[in-house]
């Protein structure tokens, strides 16, 4: 499920960790599940650093 926050940028759900069983063990390289899940935990942990610093930019000062 994604939802919009105050950037329009789409909100990323966070990627589960493939299961062993998963991986098909030929060397699929880029395809591999666990590359796949690493580009995606990437993009995932970047969505979530920007967000925590728009929350603080937005943040009334005191």
């Amino acid at each position: 499920m994604t939802n919009q926050p105050t950037n329009c940028e789409p909100l990323l759900e966070e990627p589960t960790y493939p299961e062993d069983w998963e991986c098909c063990n030929n060397g699929c390289e880029e395809m591999c599940v666990y590359e796949l899940y690493r580009v995606q935990k990437q993009a995932y942990d970047d969505q979530q650093r920007r967000l925590k610093q728009l929350n603080e930019l937005a943040k009334p000062a005191d």
